[in-house]
């Protein structure tokens, strides 16, 4: 089936799924359904004749199986939304072979819990533009599960520092300082569990890093029903690609851990690092992202929750002429302030 829209088995409306009961609703009917039922259903429309498309180039055209239309797609886009008639449709096509996700952290919070965070977050910063706090403007903020790769390596670890123990004391007027310098060795081997490093393009690394962490805790098998109601991109980095950025952060982790056993220390500067992966494995994965993209004069602003633990990070945009009108208000206070003062003081 090129295109698999999860309908309502008691009226065909389309469902969604539900972050906080963990089941997809039917906001037609008021319908509710387990993960086991949704398993049935998906087996059941995937014995049904698969719609006939003819490739145009390297793409392929999907077409919404509740009104028809053209979905508006991309060659990493998985699940998405008709722009016509808003059904969510997934694309089990594009999730074949190697771009069969292993596993899912579904949604634990919904759209509404992710603009309530971004609106209790915006009053609190008054120079942000009014435009950017709008609830028009928050409403756009869009639930993602964006790809992963879930990486378990075994690393041998060697640091060489320098370490001084200073100390200092006086006799009358006279200071004296003593520093004793060591040669610092420490040596290890390491498990690292769950690394991750998100698989794609159009994601932002650094934001992607800060979001963590996920409590891998709650992962599920792969189950396709999972993405109703969501965007979800398939990876377009493969886990080789991410090899550089494994090694940086499992090299950073491990000097903090070697770094942090040398106690007893004055300071402690570190000389040289080597991280060596002997050995690691890789599974790919899908992680839940509120977003929400802004351009505010000519610059690109991005907004990100952790759709699992609420977290959030992000760059705001600065109203000038609020901030404008704030440095007046300050420096008219402080002018009052200063002609006070000189009035006491007289």
């Amino acid at each position: 089936m090129e295109v698999l829209s999860y309908q309502c088995p008691n009226c065909g409306a389309p469902l969604e799924f539900n972050s906080e009961t963990q089941h997809w609703d039917c906001k037609f009917c008021l319908s509710s359904f387990g993960e086991e039922q949704l398993e049935e259903y998906n087996r059941q429309h995937s014995q049904e004749e698969e719609q006939t498309q003819e490739d145009s180039g390297e793409k392929k055209c999907y077409f919404c199986p509740n009104c028809g239309a053209e979905l508006v797609t991309d060659d990493v886009t998985v699940a998405t939304f008709c722009t016509f008639c808003g059904n969510p449709s997934v694309l089990p096509k594009k999730m074949e072979g190697e771009f069969h996700p292993k596993a899912l952290i579904p949604f634990k919070l919904d759209k509404e819990q992710a603009k309530q965070a971004l609106y209790d977050l915006c009053k609190k910063k008054p120079l942000l533009p009014k435009d950017f706090t709008s609830h028009s403007h928050i409403e756009k903020v869009t639930g993602i599960y964006v790809p992963f790769w879930l990486h378990d390596s075994y690393v041998n670890a060697q640091m060489k520092a320098i370490g001084k123990r200073i100390h200092v004391w006086r006799t009358k007027d006279v200071e004296y300082t003593k520093t004793d310098v060591y040669d610092i060795v420490r040596e290890a081997a390491m498990t690292y569990r769950n690394i991750p490093t998100d698989a794609s393009k159009q994601m932002n690394d650094d934001m992607m890093d800060a979001l963590e962490p996920f409590s891998y805790d709650d992962l599920k098998d792969f189950n396709m029903a999972f993405l109703s109601g969501y965007f979800a991109q398939r990876y377009d980095v493969t886990k080789e690609e991410c090899a550089n950025r494994l090694k940086e952060r499992i090299t950073q982790s491990a000097t903090e851990k070697l770094r942090d056993s040398c106690s007893g220390y004055t300071t402690v500067d570190v000389s040289s690092m080597e991280a060596d992966i002997i050995k690691s494995s890789s599974r790919y994965v899908m992680l839940p992202v509120w977003l929400l993209y802004t351009k505010y004069h000519g610059k690109d602003y991005l907004f990100g929750m952790n759709g699992q633990t609420g977290k959030m990070v992000g760059n705001l945009p600065l109203s000038v002429g609020k901030a404008a009108a704030l440095a007046g208000i300050i420096t008219a206070a402080v002018t009052i302030l200063g002609t006070i003062g000189g009035l006491l003081i007289c």
